[in-house]
């Protein structure tokens, strides 16, 4: 039951920021990077309250059936999401409220560091994946 919730939850991870790279990063390039950082300003914070808990609660899912089952699949989700949450604090949620606060960026800091953040997003989004996969052979 436990790896049904972790392979449940980092699904639901793994589908989120799939959609946030196919469909938001996209449109974030789109825009003049004043409009970027005022978007940021309004929704990142609608965004990060869906975003940390289901990353939390993934992790703590695929860790504790890491924990129980001491599967190599248990083992490998639970370093997979580990490393999507390593990301997110160090480099994609700094990077958000940087686009969001008050500091200053210039347009062309703001298209280098959107630029970062979406290389390291696709690197998160490989990691949910794995994790995912991973967690649904545990959970098997």
């Amino acid at each position: 039951m436990l790896g049904q919730l972790a392979a449940l939850l980092l699904g639901l991870l793994a589908g989120a920021m799939l959609f946030i790279g196919v469909v938001l990063v996209p449109f974030w390039h789109a825009l003049p990077p004043a409009e970027l950082r005022g978007w940021f300003a309004r929704h990142a914070g609608r965004t990060g309250a869906l975003m940390f808990p289901l990353g939390a609660a993934g992790f703590a899912a695929a860790l504790a059936t890491c924990l129980v089952t001491r599967t190599t699949s248990a083992v490998l989700a639970a370093i997979a999401s580990a490393g999507v949450v390593g990301v997110t604090v160090l480099v994609n949620e700094p990077a958000n409220r940087r686009f969001a606060g008050p500091v200053y960026l210039s347009d062309a800091d703001t298209v280098a560091l959107l630029g970062r953040w979406r290389r390291w997003h696709w690197l998160r989004v490989g990691l949910g994946l794995l994790a995912f996969v991973a967690a649904v052979v545990a959970g098997g």
